[in-house]
């Protein structure tokens, strides 16, 4: 899809959506080896490990997008974002039960509350174990959401970091990398905003 398409797209769900040029976005920077593979989610983290890749749910976006639904291939994706460079994650945070129900994602996904997505074959204990067992890392983050937009990335190897000013970060750019259907993925990323009912905001971002 082009910023175009994102763009017509977006309006037609009733967002207000625009294209922005990465020197307009202050804070943009590279990511780095001991950043998270991390998920879109904008609050603050007990994790100082922020400037990696934003993706939805962490390493349960790629399996969604690609209807892997078991723990042993959780696990291989897991393995494959390490092997790509990166550190894998998935979340809770300091107030769901159990705690790594605090991920919105995998909440949505494994309720089968996304449309035409079938949920994992596991529960949110079940997949954090499974992500810790082969190397990856579990994060908490904090407080409740109060994001005021959502930024999709399109410029590779560069992200947002979090910040007191929520926002939700979807470094989309991460698609070409992993070899994931776009049209799916940004489907699954705003049908996730709109059914947390997140800001119907967005900016996307380009070289």
């Amino acid at each position: 899809m082009t910023p175009i398409q994102i763009v017509e797209f977006l309006d037609s769900r009733g967002w207000s959506a625009e294209i922005v040029e990465k020197s307009q976005i202050d804070d943009l920077v590279d990511v780095n080896l001991e950043g998270l593979f991390k998920c879109v989610d904008g609050r603050l983290s007990d994790n100082d490990g922020m400037q990696g890749p934003k993706v939805l749910g962490g390493v349960y976006g790629i399996a969604a997008t690609r209807e892997v639904l078991d723990l042993e291939g959780l696990g291989a994706i897991v393995s494959e974002v390490a092997d790509a460079g990166y550190v894998p994650s998935v979340h809770g945070d300091d107030h769901a039960h159990p705690a790594p129900m605090g991920c919105g994602f995998f909440k949505l996904w494994s309720l089968g509350q996304l449309p035409g997505l079938e949920p994992p074959n596991y529960d949110s204990e079940q997949g954090q174990s499974q992500v810790l067992s082969v190397g990856g890392v579990y994060e908490t983050l904090e407080g409740s959401h109060s994001e005021s937009k959502v930024m999709i990335n399109l410029v590779p190897k560069t992200t947002l970091m979090p910040q007191n000013d929520q926002r939700f970060v979807v470094d989309a750019w991460i698609t070409g990398e992993f070899e994931l259907d776009v049209p799916t993925y940004l489907t699954l990323a705003v049908e996730t905003v709109e059914r947390l009912n997140g800001p119907k905001v967005a900016q996307i971002i380009v070289e």
